[in-house]
């Protein structure tokens, strides 16, 4: 699981090295939350936290990260990780992704809270939850096994549209390409009222084969997603970056080298700031670093903007 959500905090300074060729500082938000998700509308920050329990819950705060405040809905048990994922840009409904309550039988794995974490795909379904628990409305009901869950997921701009990481097979750790399971790429439009859904959706699976990957983020004009995924490296552990027009189903390499992850549109559309371990095998016990990069949408003019 990564902060890949904390881009929101770190697009200013990005932007200020990027076009001044200068350094600037960056410094912890707050240290117990994973997943921030900022939405302008309300100037509201939702992250997650594990609990006593170390089931995963949501919070809010504002953006210095105080005033936190809890939020639920009744209907979820307590016992189960409940993840906050994407605002609609009104900042009134929050998409999130809820574990399966119910413990089914399956044949060659025992399901244990941990195949449920935040991020990593098993028994978990896509929710619409108001901004104030009110009600809530789920919108997916996949198949209750270990092969079944979401994860990584997007909103357009003017959330209409939703993509998220939809997992096919669970992880095979003695393979490479499958160590994390494998996932298709699916995308949505969104239904607000007068009860909350999920139309017209469309499945990418790139090469037609088994594969790790993630989607990221959604174009400005809703015409492109932005992914990573194993489809041609076969290794989790080298991971190129790949927009997929929505229309066409045209997809296209963005890096060619190394580890990379978390191809994300900034606010102009205009470019990306992704992670990338170019130039950045540091870690002499690790396989491989990353840092933050930005690049063109169409892949040109590469600049590194941390230093591991």
């Amino acid at each position: 699981m990564r902060n890949h959500k904390l881009l929101f905090i770190c697009f200013t300074l990005f932007s200020i090295a990027a076009s001044a060729q200068h350094e600037a500082n960056m410094t912890m938000w707050k240290d117990t939350a994973i997943g921030a998700i900022y939405n302008h509308a309300t100037n509201t920050v939702s992250y997650g936290k594990p609990d006593a329990q170390n089931y995963y819950k949501i919070y809010l705060s504002d953006t210095l990260g105080q005033h936190e405040t809890p939020l639920t809905y009744s209907g979820w048990p307590a016992n189960i990780h409940q993840w906050a994922e994407e605002w609609d840009p009104t900042g009134q409904y929050l998409f999130c992704y809820v574990e399966k309550p119910v413990y089914a039988p399956e044949t060659g794995h025992t399901r244990i809270p941990a195949d449920a974490t935040p991020g990593y795909g098993a028994y978990t379904d896509i929710w619409l939850l108001k901004r104030d628990g009110s009600q809530a409305w789920q919108l997916t009901n996949l198949p209750n096994d270990y092969d079944h869950g979401v994860c990584h997921g997007a909103i357009s701009h003017d959330g209409t549209m939703f993509a998220w990481t939809e997992r096919v097979q669970a992880p095979n750790i003695w393979d490479a390409n499958l160590a994390a399971g494998a996932y298709v790429f699916k995308v949505a439009d969104v239904v607000y009222s007068p009860t909350p859904g999920l139309n017209n959706i469309r499945t990418f699976q790139p090469g037609g084969l088994l594969a790790g990957g993630e989607v990221e983020s959604i174009s400005l004009d809703n015409n492109t997603i932005a992914i990573y995924s194993t489809y041609q490296s076969l290794s989790i552990y080298a991971t190129p970056l790949y927009t997929i027009d929505i229309t066409t189903g045209a997809i296209t390499r963005m890096t060619t080298t190394s580890f990379a992850q978390c191809p994300t549109y900034t606010p102009d559309g205009n470019h990306f700031v992704y992670m990338w371990g170019q130039d950045c095998d540091i870690f002499p016990s690790s396989t491989q670093g990353a840092d933050w990069w930005i690049m063109n949408t169409d892949s040109t003019h590469k600049q590194r903007l941390t230093l591991s």
